[in-house]
């Protein structure tokens, strides 16, 4: 025991114990003489505030501190049915649906009407066709007949000649010779036009066109399939419009429900839930905060004398306070103590404000956040930043 207590008090033994102690020391703190250290630093992310997009009711929502590793589509308000954007879409929808059922319910009747109509017209025209034919035969009997007439009274005008030059018939009996034969001739011009009358109607109706009182080149029934006609247009572009209104309203009743829901990148993390479930909300107002974990920085002060060394791209080492591993960072901002802040939401408050005649900088963290809810990606957690 005294011979241990004599080491102990050798002079060779003190002189290594100060010379350990003092290595030791000169290795704890060369970091923080030979470079930039900070340890006023917090970790920090981006808020995604999720509101409401429409009217409506806020769902089941996914609970706090609740870890997307992968993409997740997250349901942020449950639209109304009865108000709002989604019933406004709805309503345009059902109703141009109504419109366009009117109109083709009235497009099928105009369909059986049409058939009718070209029933009609077809009968009518098939009776006319029938009924020139019969006059054409009847006009160009008629006119055979006459033509027979005529023959027969040109020659009694030739044997009355005779017997006036012989003197067996008087003048008078010439006379009326001459009248048979001349009104023979007339009547068998008379059946001759009305057998070219006949035949231009016969062409006409071939094209369908019907000469009667000259007023009405067209039988009734195909009048009202003209009719029909333009009233089939019509309905053909009610039907298209109605077509276009309701597939727009309904694409957009599909929007307004999707925009109900939002995609979740992975890596992010619900912070907190602004409305509780079952709460009616309307659009525009906060339900969810969702934080970025992907994008975790940390933000430090540094003497202004620094600005030059520090640039951006560079690199850094955070630790969290409570650990011993170092994590890489690099140097995303360096802004003077002047430069206005962004308005972007942070899940946690500035720790490290720059005072006058200081610089602020933003260091992103390489690593990916611990996802468990307990860590809730270690937003909030000092840390301590080393440079250089």
């Amino acid at each position: 025991m005294g011979r241990l207590e004599g080491v102990a008090r050798s002079r060779p033994v003190r002189v290594a114990l100060i010379v350990s102690l003092a290595t030791f020391g000169g290795w704890s703190f060369a970091p923080y003489v030979m470079g930039d250290v900070s340890t006023r630093a917090a970790v920090n992310a981006p808020v995604i505030r999720l509101t409401a997009v429409v009217e409506g009711t806020v769902p089941e929502l996914p609970a706090v501190g609740s870890y997307f590793a992968a993409p997740a589509r997250v349901a942020v308000v449950t639209p109304s049915e009865d108000t709002g954007e989604v019933a406004q879409f709805r309503a345009e929808a059902e109703l141009a649906t109504a419109a366009l059922t009117l109109a083709q319910k009235q497009l099928a009747e105009l369909s059986d009407e049409e058939v009718r109509m070209a029933q009609r017209s077809y009968i009518f025209s098939s009776a006319s066709a029938r009924r020139l034919n019969a006059d054409m035969r009847a006009t160009g009997a008629a006119a055979r007949a006459c033509d027979a007439e005529k023959s027969a009274s040109q020659a009694a005008l030739v044997r009355a000649e005779k017997l006036v030059a012989t003197g067996f018939m008087s003048a008078a009996g010439l006379d009326r010779a001459k009248s048979a034969a001349a009104l023979a001739a007339s009547n068998c011009d008379a059946e001759s036009a009305r057998l070219a009358s006949f035949q231009a109607m016969r062409d006409a109706a071939a094209k369908g066109v019907y000469l009667g009182d000259g007023y009405n080149d067209a039988p009734y029934a195909e009048q009202q399939r003209d009719r029909l006609m333009l009233q089939r247009q019509m309905l053909e572009k009610v039907v298209v419009d109605e077509t276009a209104k309701r597939t727009e309203a309904l694409r957009r009743w599909a929007e307004a429900n999707a925009r109900a829901h939002f995609a979740a990148p992975a890596g992010t993390l619900v912070w907190a839930q602004m409305a509780s479930p079952g709460a009616a909300v309307r659009a525009g107002e906060p339900v969810l905060d969702l934080i970025d974990c992907r994008r975790r920085f940390v933000e430090v002060a540094l003497p202004e004398r620094r600005a030059e060394a520090i640039r951006a791209g560079g690199k850094a080492r955070v630790r969290l306070i409570g650990a011993d591993e170092w994590q890489p960072g690099r140097i995303a901002r360096v802004a003077g103590a002047a430069a206005q802040r962004s308005d972007t939401l942070f899940a946690a408050k500035g720790s490290s404000l720059p005072d006058d005649r200081e610089i602020s900088v933003e260091v992103l963290l390489d690593t990916p956040a611990h996802g468990s809810p307990e860590r809730r990606c270690d937003v909030g957690r000092l840390a301590e930043v080393r440079f250089g």
